[in-house]
């Protein structure tokens, strides 16, 4: 997949994590019945190949987007993010010390992170973030396709990661995905 970078440290449990994750979140927005039902027919064996990650993700996509409406989709993924051993923490923290240092001011939270080359910006009192890489590991021999439900994790992160560095609510949106062929993702985050 163009833009795809493995993380350096990927967890020796990535297949059992992700399936613990995909159970709570269904069980959450759906039921314990569905989740049971839904994960017994799309086992994910522990220490798969790229490849056979892959193929789980785009069947386990089918059925989610093929059994509920688009918002409990996004719903069920969101709370499916990652924290990376503690990597959404941290970064949370590195962003909120930096956003504090600038006395809260977003725009100028903005221009210093675009000085490393982030390429965020504002509009319409909106946050725009771009990633310039996938670093997903479920998604390293995937092909481009233009569902959005495997990446709507990624929204759920930034919401927590964002939620963290500005002590408020927020909502993150996907407005395009790496994995739909663009260069990069880009995601809105709106202050509630």
């Amino acid at each position: 997949m163009k833009n795809f970078s493995m993380p350096k440290q990927v967890s020796p449990t990535l297949e059992l994590d992700e399936l613990t994750r995909l159970k709570h979140s269904l069980e959450k927005y759906v039921s314990r019945e569905a989740a049971e039902s839904i994960l017994k027919e799309i086992p994910l064996s522990v220490n798969s190949t790229p490849d056979i990650r892959a193929e789980w993700v785009e069947k386990m996509s089918a059925i989610l987007e093929n059994r509920f409406d688009m918002e409990t989709v996004k719903n069920i993924r969101q709370e499916c993010c990652c924290n990376e051993n503690g990597r959404l923490e941290d970064t949370a923290d590195n962003l909120k010390q930096l956003y504090f240092s600038l006395d809260k001011d977003l725009h100028r939270f903005v221009s210093a992170l675009n000085e490393n080359g982030a390429g965020w910006f504002m509009k319409e009192n909106q946050l725009y973030t771009k990633m310039f890489f996938c670093e997903c590991p479920m998604l390293e021999k995937t092909k481009n396709s233009n569902s959005l439900t495997w990446c709507y994790c990624t929204a759920g992160y930034n919401k927590k990661l964002f939620e963290i560095v500005f002590e408020k609510p927020v909502y993150a949106e996907i407005v395009q995905s790496i994995r739909q062929g663009f260069d990069f993702c880009l995601l809105r985050i709106t202050f509630q």
